[in-house]
Formats: C-alpha cells, sequence, structure tokens
C-alpha cells in the first residue's frame, strides 16, 4: 500500500494521540491502585476501648473475621512495641473474631494495636483515664437542666411549669433535667441521674471542682423531685409527658404560669369517655403535671436519691439533709403501706432503699426490713442445678425469668450492698452464696458465648423470642426483639450489670467477675461490632444523633451523653440502626449506669 506524505503525518498524529491516552489511563490506574493501597493499610479495624483502661483492667482486642495472628502493642510516642501477642481465633455468638488479650500492658501510656496492616484507634493506660469521660456526663447533665438555670442549652425554659391534673391549678415544679432528646420530665427515668451523680460523687476519685460540679447538679435536679412529692409522702409520675396523647406536652412553652385556676377546662362528655379524655387546653401553653403516684419502683428510686443526699449533705447543710431525710422516710412509709413488693425488681429497689435510710438515719428499723426482703428476694431465684443457667431471679413465683432492660442486674447490686453494709450479719454466707450462683450459674456461662463478653437481656422460658440461642432449656437474647410498639438499646443493662459484677468480684474475691464488667464498659465504649462509641464526646464511630421530633429547636448534640446504645434484630445480630430514638436517643438511666460503672472501675 503506498501513501503520500500527508497521510504519514496524519498516522503519526493518531499514534502520538493514542500514546498520550495511554499514558493518562495509566497515570489514572496506578494512582487509583496506591489510593486503594493506601486506604487499605489506613483502616482501623481492631476493636479496643476507645477510652482506654486503667493500668490494672482486663484488656481485650478484637479482628472481625480474622484467624489466629499475631499483635503489637505500639507506644505511640517512640513507635517502639511495649507488648506483644497472639490473638486467638473466637467463634461464638455474633461472628467469628481474633482475640487477643493485653492485660499484662500495665505501664501508662499512649498506645495503638497493630496486626499485619490492621490497626486499632490510639487509647490510653491511666489511673485517671475515666475522668474526661465523667465530667462529660456531669456537663451533660447541666445542659439537660430545665428551668431558668445559667447551663441549660436553651435557657431560660420551662418555668412555667405546671398545671395539675386533678385540679387545674397552678403548682410549680420547675427545675430537674430533660429526660432523653426531648423536653419531657419523666420523674421514673430522670430519678436515676440523682443515683449515678450520687455515685460519681462518693467514688473517691474526683477532684474538688468536680465534686462541686456534682453537688450542684444533684441539688438542682433535686428541686424538681422534692417539688413532685405530695403531702401523703408519695411521688407524681412526671410533667411534660403523655396527657392524652403522645407528645401532647412534650414542647417548649412561653415561661409564664397561668393563673391559680389554671388552664385546664372540662369539656362535656360523650358516652364511654372518661374524665381524663374530658381535659381540653385551655389558652395558656403551661405543661401538665401527671399527678397519680408513680410505680413503686421510681418511688423506692425517690428514697434512694434523698437518703442519699442526706448523707451527702449532712456536713455541709444540716437542714437541707434534714428536708431529704424526711423526704425519703415519708415516701418509703407510703410504700410500705401498698403492700405491693413482691415482685423481684421492686424488692430490689426497696432493699436499696433500706439500706440507704439505714445509712442516713441509723434507725435499725431499715435493716430489719433489708434482711426480710433479701430472704424474699432469695426465694424468688431459682435453685442450683447440675445443668446451666440457673441462679437468675424470677419475675414472680411463676416462675418467669426476671428482665429488665433499664436495669437487668439490681438485685445483684442489692446484695453486693447488703454485704458491703452489713458484713457481719449472720446470713452473710447465705447472700454470698446468692452472688456466686447469679454469677456463675447464670451471667458468666452466656457471657462466655459471645467474643465480647457482654451479658444477656434476659431468659425466655416459654418460646424462642427469635434468634434460636439457647442454653439449657431456656432460650436467650442480648437485645431486646424489635416491635414496633418499643423497645431500646442496651447500654443501660450492660452498665447496671457491669456495676453489679464489679461489686461481685470484690466481694467473692473473684477477678475473672471483674474483667466481665470491664466487658460491659468496653462494649459501651467502642469494643462492639460496629467499632462505635456510644458515650458523646469520647471516641468514634458515634450512631448518627436522634434530635427528638414533635418540637423545635431540637435538642442539639451534647457532649457526655450515653445514648441507648446499640439494638438487635429479629435474629438477636447486633445493629447501629439509622438515628432512630431507639438506639441513638439520650436516656438518663442509660447516661446515669454509665457514670456510675465508670466510677466503679475508676477504683480498681
Amino acid at each position: 500500500m503506498r501513501t503520500d506524505g500527508k497521510n504519514l503525518k496524519e498516522i503519526k498524529y493518531c499514534k502520538n494521540i493514542c500514546l498520550y491516552i495511554s499514558i493518562i489511563l495509566l497515570n489514572s490506574f496506578f494512582t487509583h491502585l496506591n489510593a486503594q493501597r493506601l486506604s487499605r493499610d489506613l483502616n482501623v479495624d481492631i476493636l479496643i476501648n476507645q477510652a482506654g483502661y486503667v493500668p490494672t483492667a482486663s484488656k481485650i482486642c478484637l479482628l472481625p473475621d480474622s484467624p489466629e495472628r499475631e499483635f503489637r502493642v505500639i507506644e505511640t510516642n517512640t513507635g517502639k512495641a511495649s507488648f506483644a501477642g497472639i490473638m486467638q481465633a473466637t467463634a461464638g455468638d455474633m461472628g467469628n473474631f481474633a482475640k487477643g488479650d493485653f492485660s499484662g500492658l500495665n505501664t501508662p501510656g499512649t498506645y495503638y494495636i497493630l496486626a499485619d496492616t490492621f490497626r486499632s484507634y490510639p487509647f490510653e493506660i491511666s489511673a485517671s483515664i475515666y475522668d474526661p469521660a465523667k465530667s462529660l456526663i456531669v456537663h451533660y447533665f447541666s445542659k439537660q437542666r430545665c428551668g431558668a438555670s445559667t447551663s441549660g442549652y436553651l435557657t431560660p425554659c420551662h418555668i412555667d411549669d405546671g398545671i395539675r391534673m386533678d385540679n387545674g391549678k397552678h403548682q410549680q415544679v420547675s427545675g430537674g433535667w430533660h429526660d432523653a432528646s426531648d423536653l419531657r420530665k419523666w420523674v421514673g427515668a430522670t430519678i436515676y441521674g440523682m443515683i449515678g451523680l450520687s455515685r460519681a460523687y462518693a467514688d473517691g476519685r474526683p477532684d474538688r471542682d468536680l465534686r462541686n460540679r456534682i453537688i450542684d447538679e444533684l441539688q438542682w435536679g433535686n428541686r424538681y423531685f422534692l417539688a413532685m412529692q405530695e403531702p401523703e409522702g408519695y411521688i407524681m409520675s412526671y410533667i411534660g409527658g403523655d396527657v392524652q396523647k403522645h407528645s401532647d406536652s412534650n414542647r417548649w412553652t412561653d415561661n409564664l404560669p397561668g393563673t391559680s385556676e389554671g388552664t385546664l377546662q372540662m369539656a362535656k362528655p360523650n358516652a364511654g369517655q372518661s374524665r381524663n379524655d374530658m381535659l381540653i387546653w385551655g389558652n395558656q401553653d403551661d405543661r401538665i403535671i401527671r399527678t397519680d403516684p408513680l410505680d413503686l419502683t421510681g418511688q423506692f428510686n425517690f428514697v434512694i436519691a434523698e437518703a442519699r443526699m442526706a448523707q451527702i449533705m449532712r456536713k455541709s447543710d444540716r437542714a437541707y439533709a434534714g428536708k431529704c431525710r424526711d423526704a425519703a422516710r415519708k415516701c418509703f412509709d407510703w410504700c410500705i403501706q401498698q403492700n405491693d413488693s413482691s415482685r423481684t425488681g421492686v424488692i430490689s429497689f426497696s432493699i436499696q432503699a433500706a439500706i440507704e435510710l439505714y445509712r442516713a438515719t441509723g434507725d435499725k428499723t431499715f435493716r430489719r426490713y433489708a434482711v426480710r426482703q433479701v430472704n424474699n428476694l432469695k426465694n424468688l431465684q431459682s435453685k442450683k442445678q447440675s445443668e446451666k443457667p440457673f441462679g437468675f431471679f424470677t419475675e414472680t413465683s411463676a416462675g418467669e425469668p426476671h428482665k429488665n432492660i433499664w436495669n437487668g442486674s439490681m438485685e445483684l447490686i442489692s446484695v453486693c450492698e447488703m454485704i458491703h453494709t452489713f458484713p457481719k450479719h449472720n446470713d452473710t454466707d447465705a447472700w454470698k452464696e446468692m452472688i456466686r450462683d447469679f454469677c456463675q450459674g447464670y451471667i458468666e456461662p452466656i457471657s462466655k458465648r459471645n467474643a465480647f463478653g457482654i451479658v444477656p437481656f434476659g431468659l425466655f422460658a416459654d418460646s424462642d423470642p427469635g434468634g434460636n440461642r439457647k442454653i439449657g432449656r431456656y432460650w436467650y437474647r442480648y437485645f431486646m426483639a424489635p416491635n414496633p410498639e418499643w423497645w431500646v438499646g442496651i447500654n443501660a443493662n450492660l452498665a447496671s450489670s457491669g456495676v453489679g459484677l464489679f461489686m461481685a468480684s470484690e466481694i467473692l474475691n473473684d477477678p475473672p467477675l471483674k474483667a466481665l464488667a470491664q466487658r460491659q464498659l468496653d462494649w459501651i465504649l467502642g469494643n462492639n461490632p460496629f467499632n462505635s462509641s456510644t458515650l458523646i464526646g469520647i471516641g468514634h464511630n458515634h450512631p448518627k444523633h436522634f434530635p427528638g421530633s414533635t418540637f423545635q429547636p431540637q435538642t442539639p448534640v451534647i457532649e457526655g451523653a450515653v445514648m441507648n446504645g446499640l439494638g438487635g434484630d429479629e435474629l438477636d445480630e447486633p445493629v447501629i440502626g439509622d438515628g432512630n430514638w431507639q438506639i441513638s436517643e439520650y436516656w438518663t438511666p442509660m447516661v446515669a449506669y454509665t457514670l456510675w460503672l465508670l466510677a466503679e472501675m475508676s477504683s480498681s
């Protein structure tokens, strides 16, 4: 084939263009390849407690879907390995992991874990490692203040709280804290704030500034609780909650109290309507006080809170301490008159209430009552047998296992507190046996079935609740089964169980129980399948925030908040959700128990 000069130039031009394009494509390919390699090398896949550990703590790291491999703990300042070990392949509930134990590293410092190309987030080992988290949680309470505070995130608010539901008259119940990511002040939920804060105050580690902040927060919260106590001694249920329909009192107000005649009117009843159905709003926007008594668990929690306040304040403000002590005794007397403390949950809190009143008053009446209630609790504990599980508590004598997502191990805490308070009592050995059976017959066997060491939500006797997880003749779940009506994440259950396990470890001189308590905190602070800390301001990969849904402006992101916690699907596998309230809302019990657990672990 013959070609002229023009054709040759065109062919050369086309070759140059093709070469240029090829160079661009190759450069793009290698750039992309390098970016992929760089990204892969920096994947932070090793799971740890993202806050860190006290020096003597049990320390576990996990790598998902991994065989056995070597790992090193690297000191960040020097880049040198301070510890080396083998991650053992572990199979169980919630998946397969390689597990490394670096509990032998006690030297304070900042570290990260490296295994091949996998690494962890940096973490610290320090005796004061949890002090920043505790300080942030106290900060959370200050931001959630309701009333004319100097720190609430939209202060002043709700200084016109509220209007009594029973007679329509105004009663001043301002103060306290908003519960969760809304504006409600459920007494049954927010009273846990008093428990958690008072426990953090008593752990002996906080510096003077933090102790003063805790005292200030306790007094702010308590102005609301004291105002909600009726002359008969019981505590009313709430303000800002649901009166006639969902969230109808969960709103901002104009801060202008209504008249003494109130803002509620009575509508003409239709057939079948109750008195509550006939309530309609008046011209004011004041929120409604639900005046009926709170449930007995909440009543006893009020007694615990006031008795603890009496103890904390008796040296610095005797008059205030006396007021709290009298409020506790009056409520306790009302509770006893109800003659309805035969259920496991109520018994557990009644024991705590009697213990705290004994500590506050020295009255042996409360000691005798606590002893009787522990014996009643023992009668509801499943008997020791060759097959596990055993040692768990049943709800009533009917035999259904007791479970409560807010305080799953309050029975354990209560019996431990009996031994702390009355160490020379004749029944101490029997109480220790109760603790041993609960931990070794129920909690430990199930917690060993998952690589994270978390405790179960509860046992189910009649049928599989989902997940087909079974031990002995019982099914179990780690998470509440999701349903359209109500379920929440597991942080309060884990934290309260962690508190009980820590106490039990000291009473029984059983270090593995303290290690198990650490596992519950580890999950909350990031050692979970999503590498997600659920304490805002500490760690990484927090679940998407739930800000509330029925009012504007909505609840902001608040550092120190503890979310409800990770949830589970129908098969009891963990889920992180997408900003749903069940997982990502801030609820006071979750915040309070996490603060309490941090205080306990700080003292180890």
